[in-house]
């Protein structure tokens, strides 16, 4: 049996903490609808512009993170199916920590067993961690992206109703 491929990857998103995990719930779920997972070229080849994307089945669940003491919050368990025995079936758990008041870690600890046998495996140790790596990068930092995003419009929603004019 192949063995499996750990990656971990992180992203510090301008959202609180405060809001952030329900934020990334609500991506989630959006992306269990329809996801394309996206490889950027250039993290390959110098100067080559674009992304492979292959349509993925994205599905996620909360579960008790129980790594870190203090308050309780939930780390959100994601799975992904390219359809395709020539990508792995992805496992990963996704954590959200308090970076600073204003903004929020995210940790993206992956895992995924080769398909193909030795040849399989021989591709990962070349090129496929790699191509694992920049694929849940791409993928955190959408998230990230999908986090800051909604906090701007919030606070610029907050604004126009005079609420942070402090009248």
């Amino acid at each position: 049996m192949a063995r499996v491929t750990r990656v971990v990857v992180e992203r510090i998103a301008a959202c609180p903490f405060s809001v952030a995990h329900d934020y990334t719930v609500d991506f989630l779920r959006d992306a269990e609808r329809s996801v394309d997972v996206h490889v950027p070229l250039r993290d390959f080849v110098v100067g080559l512009r674009g992304n492979v994307s292959q349509p993925v089945r994205l599905v996620f669940a909360l579960h008790p993170d129980e790594t870190e003491d203090g308050r309780l919050h939930d780390a959100m368990l994601v799975e992904w199916r390219a359809g395709t025995r020539l990508f792995p079936h992805f496992h990963g758990t996704l954590r959200l920590r308090i970076a600073d008041v204003e903004h929020t870690r995210l940790t993206f600890e992956g895992a995924y067993r080769p398909p193909g046998g030795l040849p399989g495996a021989l591709f990962d140790l070349v090129l496929g961690r790699w191509i694992a790596r920049a694929t849940m990068d791409e993928m955190l930092g959408r998230i990230a992206v999908g986090l800051e995003a909604r906090e701007k419009a919030y606070l610029a929603e907050l604004a126009a109703s005079g609420s942070g004019s402090g009248s």
